[in-house]
C-alpha cells in the first residue's frame, strides 16, 4: 500500500497475450490497482489518462517492442517505474530497453510468483521514494530562491530543520 494513501500502488500490465494479463491480475490483484493493455498505444493511452506508478511490459509484442513501449512511456511519465519482461532471451532487448526506456528490473518469463509481487512492491516503493526526493528538492531550490532574493537569514534554520525531516522520512522507508 502507498503510504501517502489508502489505494494500493497503481501498476500498468502491457502484453498482446491475453492468458498472460490474465494470469498476472489474478496474481496480483490483491496488491495492487491494476490496469491491462494488449498493445503499445492502448499502454500509452492508459499513461496519459492515469496516474501509474510502474508499468511491466512484455518485449516481444506486435507493432511496438516492450523497448519502445517504454522510450515512449518514459516521455509521458517519467516518474513511472519500467520493468521489462520476455519469454526469450533476447540480449539486443535488454540492451534498448536501458537505453530507451531506462528500465528498472528486466525479467523473463516464467516468472517465479513471489519474487515477482516482490519486485512490484519494491519497485513502488522505489517510485515513492523517488517522489519524496523530488519534494525535498523542490523544497531546497524554494528555499535557495527565498535566500537568493533576501538577506535575511530568519527562517532558514526552520527550513533546513524541515528538510532534515524529510530526509529522514525517506531514510525510514
Amino acid at each position: 500500500m502507498n503510504a501517502s494513501t489508502s489505494e494500493p500502488p497503481s501498476i500498468l500490465l502491457v502484453d498482446d497475450e491475453p492468458e498472460i494479463l490474465h494470469s498476472l491480475k489474478g496474481l496480483l490483484r490483491r496488491e495492487f490497482t491494476l490496469h491491462t493493455a494488449e498493445t503499445g498505444q492502448q499502454a500509452l493511452q492508459i499513461l496519459r489518462q492515469v496516474s501509474i506508478q510502474v508499468i511491466m511490459t512484455d518485449q516481444r509484442m506486435p507493432q511496438m517492442t516492450g523497448a519502445q513501449l517504454l522510450g515512449q512511456a518514459r516521455a509521458i511519465s517519467p516518474d513511472t517505474i519500467r520493468i521489462l519482461f520476455t519469454g526469450y532471451a533476447d540480449i539486443k532487448a535488454v540492451v534498448d530497453a536501458v537505453n530507451e526506456g531506462q528500465v528498472y528490473r528486466y525479467l523473463t518469463k516464467p516468472w517465479d510468483p513471489d519474487e515477482l509481487v516482490e519486485i512490484l512492491t519494491s519497485a513502488t516503493l522505489e517510485h515513492q521514494r523517488r517522489k519524496q526526493l523530488q519534494a525535498i528538492l523542490q523544497t531546497a531550490r524554494g528555499l535557495c530562491e527565498r535566500m537568493l532574493q533576501s538577506d535575511l537569514v530568519g527562517g532558514v534554520q526552520d527550513e533546513v530543520t524541515k528538510l532534515n525531516d524529510q530526509i529522514q522520512q525517506i531514510n525510514e522507508v
